[in-house]
């Protein structure tokens, strides 16, 4: 088969030694990635289109590519891709913060010209992502391909017993897992049948001693405590200005200590925060950090929380109320500065919606769990806590675990309303729905990751990672 690999790097961890794999079986016919890898590579790889990631990030075509060959888009290719080009117009809010939508627009209508140019002339057989593409010129890459009808690949990694699924569209899901709970249905299955790992991970999850902190949080918190955060932010503002020529990140700087005496996402934040009372009836819904993958493309029109917040806000009885909570790490990152996803105003809107509250960013998020009649969010981690915890799930967005039991997608008012009234009258998930989920989830799954910043996941080592990352691609190619 004709692969490409798009946004595939990770030697560290295997991710390079899967196509060096791949390739005695099928043709690589493209591969974006780390353009530092790369110099080592293409020795091996002739035939190979290499495209160094921030240059496809940037727009800029990849070496041998001649784009005055493409046609630019016109009315019918672009109002096909209404829905894509929605969704790229926001997810650049991460690396093109500073351009005003005409920029935007147009700058995605190069994108367009490229990658269709490049996709119609190269016709490849499957195209593989590490994860759900969220990085613009990759989520160009998805919409085209769905547009043409060539299969797309992604990794969803789960963080229950360090295992993946494999997707062809993140909105659907795993087909595997699909499958699996299918074949299982009228099974009825005990904790003993599930692997260790997973048997270990829901014991741990269920035993309120332990600290159910994620790994990926724990790491985060480490990697930005006291001086490491400055040498982040250090290397960072170094990256933009040497490799990306980009200067408005130095006015950043240069101003950060008078901005830090001016109104922020925290003052703001805390003059709208209340108290939780735990007596009443309430829905909890956790902010998602952004911006990242999980909210766009993953939220999809949700990406806007706001929307979600005030769906919610109509759908709940008088008496009823939504707790929201900003995620953790939202300032750690980014700091309290205004931006894109959190502007001036952001919290208060929140708090002016009716029976929404704020609560205190210390507030325990597994006591919120615990005290909620569910919880509400378009993807996040806190989700699939509540289901271990047999709550329900009103789930606005495609997470990974959006097949679980007690999950109520929702798409509009209607149907949130339809979905609070489930609740009020008792609906949630049971212990043995989530096992027989479990069972069907370890047959579906498989250990391993390509993402860089879970690196070291379950241990199991690059080697190990790259074979069964060849093996999950090789089924999936084949189903």
């Amino acid at each position: 088969m004709r692969l490409f690999f798009i946004g595939w790097s990770g030697k560290d961890f295997g991710l390079t030694e899967v196509v060096r794999k791949l390739k005695q079986r099928h043709e690589i016919v493209y591969w974006s990635g780390d353009g530092k890898e790369f110099e080592s590579l293409a020795h091996e790889f002739s035939g190979t289109i290499f495209h160094g990631h921030f240059d496809a990030l940037h727009g800029i075509p990849a070496r041998g590519v001649n784009v005055s060959l493409f046609p630019p888009p016109g009315v019918s290719l672009l109002t096909q891709l209404l829905g894509v080009e929605s969704t790229v117009l926001t997810m650049m809010n991460k690396h093109f913060e500073n351009k005003l939508v005409s920029e935007r627009k147009h700058f995605y209508y190069h994108l367009v010209r490229y990658w269709n140019g490049v996709l119609t002339t190269l016709r490849p057989d499957a195209i593989i992502f590490p994860c759900a593409p969220h990085t613009v010129y990759d989520f160009v890459i998805y919409g085209l391909a769905k547009l043409l009808s060539i299969r797309t690949i992604s990794f969803e990694l789960t963080l229950i017993g360090a295992r993946s699924l494999v997707m062809q569209d993140f909105s659907i899901g795993s087909v595997a897992l699909r499958l699996a709970i299918a074949a299982n249905a009228r099974r009825r299955f005990e904790l003993c049948d599930l692997p260790a790992d997973i048997r270990q991970d829901y014991e741990r999850q269920l035993d309120v001693s332990l600290s159910h902190t994620p790994p990926y949080m724990t790491e985060q918190f480490r990697r930005y405590a006291g001086l490491k955060k400055f040498f982040v932010k250090f290397n960072s503002v170094r990256a933009n200005l040497m490799v990306h020529k980009d200067f408005t990140v130095l006015l950043k700087l240069l101003t950060h200590l008078p901005r830090r005496f001016m109104q922020n996402m925290k003052t703001e934040y805390a003059s709208v925060e209340s108290e939780p009372d735990f007596t009443e009836n309430f829905i909890y819904a956790p902010l998602s950090y952004q911006p990242e993958r999980t909210s766009s493309p993953q939220g999809g029109i949700f990406v806007d929380q706001l929307l979600m917040l005030e769906i919610l806000s109509a759908s709940v009885p008088p008496d009823w109320f939504i707790y929201v909570k900003e995620h953790p790490v939202q300032w750690l990152h980014r700091s309290s500065d205004f931006f894109s996803y959190r502007h001036r105003g952001y919290y208060r809107e929140i708090a002016q919606l009716k029976n929404v509250r704020v609560v205190p960013l210390e507030t325990d998020t597994y006591t919120l769990v615990e005290r909620s009649a569910a919880v509400a969010t378009i993807t996040s981690t806190a989700g699939w806590e509540a289901i271990l915890r047999s709550k329900p799930v009103i789930v606005f967005g495609y997470p990974g675990y959006q097949h679980a039991p007690g999950i109520i997608p929702v798409t509009d008012a209607p149907s949130c309303k339809q979905a609070v009234e489930k609740i009020i009258s008792g609906f949630m998930p049971t212990g043995q729905q989530t096992i027989n989920y479990l069972a069907s989830f370890a047959a579906a799954s498989f250990h391993g990751y390509c993402e860089p910043n879970v690196n070291g996941v379950g241990d199991i080592g690059a080697s190990r990672n790259a074979e069964n990352i060849v093996h999950a691609l090789e089924t999936e190619l084949h189903r």
